[in-house]
């Protein structure tokens, strides 16, 4: 009886053993999953950081230009440019941007989106998050709404009525002195987003 009771008994321990072992294979399973999905996350956001804080340098010297260009303009340091400006019946930007569009290429947060969407983004430290969420709010407001703000101007009737040409311009610096503004601050967050990605297996080639 004592011998079939300690038998039980071990077989018993067996069993709780075996199916502790195999939760334990599983969470480590799972925590390997886990980690390589965030691997695989970081990864896509830095590259689409890098892509994101090339192309912003081409907007901020494009748009520096561009607004260079009004303040002359403003200060009739650019009779020439006003002049012929004036030859149209509407107002040619493509006077003040050098015939070049005003973006040619987009910002991009599908890396980030499709982070937060998995749920992922959990996993990131509070720190890098804090950080990524200021970079792609930033990102969203010179996008949808600065850039935004001059389209819609641009389109709207009254910009394209040439005898209130002075004040269209200062309509135009404001709107590219707020852009130029936030480029710059966007500069600083890729710059500091980027830093913290070269001290990190993340960093990009």
């Amino acid at each position: 009886m004592k011998k079939k009771i300690q038998k039980h008994f071990a077989e018993g321990l067996l069993i709780v053993f075996s199916v502790l072992f195999a939760l334990f294979i599983n969470k480590l399973y799972d925590n390997y999953q886990t980690l390589k999905k965030k691997e695989i996350a970081m990864e896509s956001i830095a590259k689409e950081l890098h892509r994101n804080e090339t192309i912003l340098k081409d907007w901020v010297e494009r748009h520096t230009r561009i607004n260079e260009n009004l303040n002359q303009l403003i200060e009739d340091k650019k009779d020439s440019l006003k002049g012929e400006m004036k030859k149209h019946d509407y107002f040619n930007i493509g006077l003040l941007t050098e015939n070049r569009s005003l973006v040619d290429d987009v910002l991009t947060s599908t890396a980030w989106e499709s982070a937060k969407t998995t749920g992922i983004i959990s996993e990131f430290d509070f720190e890098i998050t804090q950080k990524l969420t200021r970079v792609y709010a930033m990102q969203e407001l010179i996008s949808e709404k600065t850039i935004g703000k001059i389209l819609d101007y641009y389109f709207e009737p009254s910009t394209h009525r040439m005898e209130d040409i002075d004040a269209i311009l200062i309509q135009f610096q404001l709107r590219f002195n707020e852009l130029v503004g936030q480029e710059r601050l966007m500069t600083y967050l890729y710059e500091d987003i980027m830093k913290y990605f070269k001290e990190t297996k993340y960093a990009v080639p």
